[in-house]
């Protein structure tokens, strides 16, 4: 394969990324708007509509980011493959570049899923947020109610209906850990 299309294979996955981070900050930039809103208001009204808007747009932002996940995920797995294959080959000059740039490029991967599980921790924490707000009543049906709605509403960042977070990041890790270990 010649160096073009080597560079302009990785220029693409570069793009992608890219795009894939700004989306995931920008949702993460949402939740940190909507904690600010929660906590500048000085009543609960307004502040549900406005949570359920944020949330459409966030499982929006989920479902259009699944497809290019998957595409970073299959090229992480396409990637460890070829670099078992070029460390078992006899030309150690090319494969340490090589090895170099998949490392970069799995731990930029590893960042995004990490920023992806970051938003979705935000997302978690808005509900018991606004529950320890005191709008001046000393029993707030309507802020259970608001706070309860929130919850069912499960909004995050999903890959194809399994919600990203710690745990998988930390199990990710450890298994990528023991299959390199393994080599």
């Amino acid at each position: 394969m010649s160096g073009a299309a080597v560079a302009a294979g990785w220029s693409v996955l570069a793009a992608l990324w890219e795009i894939c981070f700004l989306v995931v900050d920008f949702c993460g930039m949402a939740a940190d708007s909507f904690g600010t809103e929660v906590m500048t208001a000085e009543q609960l009204g307004g502040l549900v509509s406005r949570f359920n808007v944020m949330s459409a747009v966030v499982r929006r932002a989920g479902f259009l980011l699944e497809r290019p996940l998957l595409v970073i995920t299959q090229c992480n797995l396409g990637l460890c493959a070829l670099g078992v294959m070029v460390v078992l080959s006899d030309s150690p000059p090319t494969a340490a570049i090589f090895l170099g740039v998949v490392t970069a490029w799995l731990l930029l991967s590893f960042s995004l899923f990490s920023a992806v599980a970051e938003v979705n921790l935000k997302l978690d924490r808005l509900p018991p947020l606004l529950n320890a707000r005191h709008f001046g009543f000393e029993i707030d049906l309507d802020k259970r109610c608001a706070v309860d709605d929130m919850r069912a509403c499960d909004a995050g960042l999903k890959m194809f209906n399994v919600r990203v977070d710690r745990k998988i990041m930390l199990k990710l890790g450890y298994y990528g850990i023991a299959g390199l270990s393994a080599l």
